[in-house]
């Protein structure tokens, strides 16, 4: 997918290593639409949300540690990806953040949401859950005794099948695919580690930022069942279902994903009668300038 001309790529380093991430406006004075992609995945497959919200407000979309054109991390973990997510806005000035998560995306967004519940002030999850189911024992040795080469074969024979919808476009397969090749090896075998070692119900069962799940009518992988149990989990929460889509529904049914974000992003501004605004409110100057300070601190 081409970039737009309005969005920028843009980098920083947090420990020594680089974050990379694609960003539009900046002068703004709504929260930040922060996109946090999925496995294997990068910033790049969040085109369309960049091009169509980035009138509205200001927008970013991180590659996560080991993807897209980010430094791999010394330990690649939900906590690392969450805690680069944290940095990178604190350095950037960026908070409040509307965060928007798609998969293992989604799962940070949860935990960044838990640890900054003053700064987050919403949350959209596509393709989200809490909690995959378990796999059997006999099924996970079956695959950790086929060799590497073997396993990603399969893989990738089986991907197109598992990600998409039959009705998904060429154009929505192609990214998504490419995507995925181009993905690190090692990254992507982290990042299936990680989504199958999760439990976060406890962390989801405590969240109070208003959340919007998306889901794919035809999602195989978080099923709309998974996303029916975290709309139960996630006290107030609202979901939506995308009739025909998949688990790649962001780029298989941009218009609706990018709708579905905008409503909600202005019913969070939208003041009540008699009541305050729902988002939080940019931080004072001063906040942001003492974030920066501890940030330099830090990497002194």
């Amino acid at each position: 997918m081409r970039m737009h001309e309005n969005i920028r790529r843009e980098e920083l380093r947090l420990d020594g290593r680089r974050v990379s991430y694609l960003c539009a406006g900046g002068d703004h004075d709504r929260p930040t639409l922060l996109f946090l992609h999925g496995s294997g995945m990068s910033a790049r497959y969040w085109s369309a949300q960049l091009h169509a919200l980035s009138s509205a407000a200001r927008v970013l979309a991180i590659d996560l540690p080991g993807h897209g054109e980010s430094d791999a991390p010394g330990d690649a973990s939900l906590t690392t990806y969450t805690d680069v997510t944290a940095g990178v806005i604190d350095a950037l000035g960026a908070w409040p953040a509307l965060v928007v998560g798609h998969s293992l995306g989604g799962a940070v967004a949860i935990m960044l949401a838990a640890r900054r519940d003053a700064d987050v002030c919403g949350l959209v999850l596509l393709s989200t859950c809490a909690r995959l189911p378990a796999v059997s024992t006999a099924a996970q040795w079956l695959w950790a005794s086929l060799p590497v080469p073997l396993r990603r074969m399969i893989f990738f024979l089986s991907a197109k099948e598992l990600l998409f919808a039959a009705g998904a476009s060429p154009a929505a397969i192609a990214l998504g695919m490419h995507e995925l090749r181009t993905c690190r090896a090692h990254t992507l075998a982290a990042d299936v580690a990680i989504a199958r070692g999760m439990n976060l119900q406890p962390t989801a069962a405590a969240l109070r930022a208003p959340t919007l799940i998306l889901c794919g009518s035809r999602d195989r992988v978080t099923t709309p069942d998974l996303s029916r149990s975290l709309n139960e989990t996630i006290a107030g929460s609202h979901l939506q279902i995308v009739d025909g889509a998949g688990h790649m529904l962001l780029i298989e049914a941009p218009d609706v994903v990018n709708r579905a974000i905008a409503g909600f992003a202005a019913a969070l501004t939208r003041r009540p009668a008699g009541g305050a605004a729902i988002a939080a409110s940019p931080q004072p100057t001063w906040r942001r300038v003492l974030r920066l300070l501890a940030l330099f601190l830090r990497r002194r």
